[in-house]
């Protein structure tokens, strides 16, 4: 084709038809940049095509990452109720209180679960990919995009309550006689479950333990006329209510989010 052309030209230059020569190669520049805009255009357009399929991806990847935050959300939620359930109980035996379970053992399986605790981590993977690359601008949704960042650059679990120093536990550990501990510890320690990609953790909701009746009522006595114990314990259950309160807040952000990713994917 390249010969064809210069054949032309040759032909033109030597009959001296110069006009005609001009007419020509302006002709073949137009046809040459008409060759070259088309091929840009192919080339944007196959480079829209991948950036768009790599969004779409990236969407269903989010998406797995909310539902899993969703799941590690509600089984901390879970697992702080349970603590709260636990420090309720206890703090009725320290108060006296005409509620408070007679049963010594009983007491002291409360006492201990109420200074039980659980470090969450959020699924942010995908997320942090996304910045660490650079291509958080794939995502052309400017409110998935909003969302995503107030939501991850803000982490709940590592937010200032999951932080706070649960002087309750500390202390109740320093008292509590070992091979207590150790044995509530054996029949009554976390649960963990297969959820997905990570793990639900919860405490049991009933437990036996080898816990001489006696001993356990001594135990209570002398743990009950702590004045430390009960403040640390009131301490801890404001600083679960409010963390509850906050996850419950994170969890309506939550679920704004996994209904708009559900919606793109749909798309």
């Amino acid at each position: 084709m390249i010969k064809f052309f210069r054949h032309i030209r040759k032909s033109l230059l030597k009959e001296g038809r110069t006009s005609k020569y001009f007419k020509y190669a302006i002709g073949e520049i137009v046809l040459v940049v008409i060759g070259i805009l088309i091929a840009l255009q192919i080339n944007n357009w196959n480079e829209n095509r991948i950036s768009k399929n790599l969004e779409s991806q990236y969407y269903l990847r989010l998406l797995e990452d909310v539902r899993e935050d969703k799941v590690i959300l509600q089984a901390t939620i879970n697992y702080s109720n349970e603590v709260v359930s636990h420090a309720k109980k206890a703090i009725a035996v320290f108060e006296n209180s005409p509620e408070a379970n007679p049963d010594p053992v009983e007491n002291l399986i409360n006492m201990y679960q109420a200074s039980q605790l659980q470090d969450p981590n959020s699924a942010e993977s995908t997320y942090r990919e996304l910045i660490a690359s650079g291509q958080i601008n794939l995502i052309q949704n400017d409110s998935l995009k909003t969302s995503l960042i107030r939501y991850y650059e803000v982490d709940w679990s590592e937010s200032r309550m999951f932080k706070l120093e649960n002087k309750y536990r500390e202390n109740l550990r320093g008292k509590m006689p070992n091979d207590i501990q150790t044995e509530i510890r054996s029949k009554c320690g976390d649960v963990f479950i297969k959820i997905r990609n990570g793990y639900e953790v919860y405490l049991p909701k009933n437990c036996e333990v080898n816990i001489d009746v006696s001993v356990a009522k001594k135990v209570v006595e002398d743990l009950r006329n702590d004045e430390s114990l009960k403040k640390d314990l009131r301490y801890l259950m404001g600083n679960e209510t409010a963390k509850l309160l906050n996850m419950t807040t994170v969890k309506g952000q939550l679920d704004d989010l996994i209904n708009l990713l559900e919606n793109l994917n749909k798309e």
